[in-house]
């Protein structure tokens, strides 16, 4: 039987989030061990998180993985390198694995996703082959034109995946990384744009469960005006699955419509506590000043970086 288990990257910064990620995988049945991967910066301290996952220091992954991610790193240049630590999973020694970020809270056991997996080389259940490429291109219609059309179809989300241990992959990511120093101009220089890249190498076999035939729910809690509107959709005719709810596009803050999810761990008092600071600092203005800050300075460091970058270039 293969081998089988969870990847997850943390550090203190994100503890209160991992926190709930693993408490939402063991309260939905899950028993797959899991392995945590320092992110990097002070690590996790938190005493659940460090009872139910087995901290892996990056130290203990071959050399060979070490220096993948480091040549990574000089490819990826939007990409902080403590999130390419998640492609460590393919140099580890399970066969078979699930890679999930810390914002996201588990709705099903995650131990039945495994059964869609023989015969391909990643699962996934998302929508981001709705968004035609353009959260991971700058030129996403130049994919197409690559990669033959219907490449930005394949589009995958990088924050939660299952796939298998198998040297070939690693040897697609590789050329990816070649490939996004050979076309520069067309992705964005992040872990999820290369991860696509590197399966429309390889022509992976994927299987998104959020496509027909399956039909799976949107993991994106964007989706879902309120948790009522996610339990209507489960409920709607015919019945459809989810397998987790994923608060990407920025760190979740905590008022999100579905963000009750975000607090599934804490007892009555601990989410009253945290809801009145939120509340607070919401009503106050201070947190939707601080994402229009965060906005602004996150553009300005890519256009900076797109400044230097040709001036660098020959």
């Amino acid at each position: 039987m293969s081998s089988r288990g969870i990847y997850i990257v943390a550090n203190a910064r994100s503890e209160k989030l991992c926190d709930n990620l693993v408490y939402s995988i063991r309260q939905a049945g899950c028993r797959l061990p899991i392995r945590l991967i320092p992110f990097g910066g002070k690590p996790v301290q938190s005493r659940f998180t460090l009872r139910e996952a087995e901290m892996l220091p990056i130290e203990d992954f071959p050399a060979a993985s070490r220096e993948f991610v480091a040549g990574l790193s000089a490819v990826l240049t939007d990409c902080p390198r403590g999130f390419l630590h998640r492609f460590l999973a393919w140099f580890g020694d399970w066969d078979e694995f699930i890679y999930s970020d810390n914002d996201i809270v588990a709705l099903t056991n995650w131990e039945r996703l495994f059964e869609w997996l023989p015969g391909h080389d990643l699962v996934h259940a998302d929508e981001e082959y709705t968004t035609r490429g353009r959260y991971n291109y700058d030129e996403p219609d130049k994919i197409e034109e690559i990669f033959g059309m219907g490449g930005l179809l394949s589009a995958v989300t990088a924050g939660h995946f299952l796939a298998r241990r198998d040297p070939r992959l690693v040897e697609d990511m590789r050329k990816a990384m070649k490939w996004f120093q050979t076309h520069p101009a067309i992705p964005k220089k992040h872990d999820q744009a290369f991860l696509h890249v590197a399966s429309l190498i390889g022509k992976w076999k994927m299987l998104n469960l959020c496509k027909p035939p399956h039909n799976w729910l949107s993991s994106w809690a964007g989706d879902y005006q309120n948790p009522l509107a996610l339990i209507h959709a489960l409920q709607a005719e015919p019945a459809r699955q989810i397998s987790h709810l994923h608060f990407s596009g920025g760190v979740p803050v905590g008022t999100e419509p579905t963000a009750d999810f975000l607090s599934a761990n804490l007892d009555s008092r601990q989410r009253m506590i945290r809801l009145t600071k939120l509340g607070i600092l919401e009503l106050g203005g201070w947190i939707p000043a601080r994402q229009h800050f965060k906005r602004i300075r996150n553009g300005l460091r890519r256009r900076w970086k797109k400044t230097v970058t040709s001036f660098q270039a020959p």
